[in-house]
């Protein structure tokens, strides 16, 4: 049977991961799952989707964090958090095992730790870098604005990784790859790891076209 190809892509807010994550999931013909993930932990636990959106990458509840008594007090919201998160673990290892694909952040270089076909990538840049991208994607001319909610996604995703984890959230220890976008730019960053990822499993991957062919 030939062996499914996973790639786990971490990044900033505002760094041009998903970017990058959908043009490498198109090159070679990969499904993507960003918040597609959510859709099918919902199908297959029979969860409300709203209630798992809700909670998707959200860091855990300051009461969980606060009350050390939270891994024998039973209460609903440590429950919660607990079994969103095994649940989505379960839909993530699921849609590993069935198909090629680069799936989006939600612990899941963690996730798949012993697949052997999974390479994990952190993606990010200066600040000044995405603060352009975020004014410019959501049309936000206040660039304070825009660092704050930069800062607040940031710190979301720090906290989410690292509690369910037991790893640091962008330290290149906790990832096969961390690269800074602005040294190459989008188009070039995206080329580079296509090129590396071509490299690392040969014929397992279908190279479907030329990056930017035509362009």
């Amino acid at each position: 049977m030939t062996p499914k190809i996973t790639i786990s892509i971490g990044r900033q807010f505002g760094s041009g991961g998903r970017i990058l994550g959908s043009v490498i999931a198109n090159r070679f013909n990969m499904k993507f799952y960003d918040r597609e993930i959510i859709t099918e932990a919902a199908k297959q636990s029979g969860f409300d989707e709203k209630l798992l959106t809700q909670k998707d990458e959200k860091p855990v509840s300051s009461t969980f964090f606060s009350d050390p008594q939270h891994l024998t007090s039973g209460s609903e919201t440590a429950l919660s958090d607990e079994n969103i998160f095994k649940i989505q673990s379960q839909a993530i290892r699921n849609v590993a095992s069935q198909n090629n694909c680069v799936i989006m952040g939600r612990c899941s270089d963690y996730v798949l730790r012993d697949y052997p076909y999974c390479i994990s990538i952190f993606f990010w840049s200066p600040m000044d870098d995405r603060i352009k991208r975020v004014c410019e994607r959501a049309g936000v001319s206040d660039k304070e604005k825009a660092r704050q909610i930069i800062e607040k996604e940031d710190s979301m995703r720090a906290k989410y990784y690292n509690y369910f984890t037991g790893k640091t959230w962008g330290e290149a220890k906790s990832y096969n790859l961390c690269i800074d976008v602005s040294l190459l730019g989008l188009e070039r960053t995206a080329d580079f790891i296509c090129k590396l990822l071509k490299t690392k499993f040969g014929d397992l991957l279908t190279d479907k076209f030329s990056l930017y062919r035509n362009k």
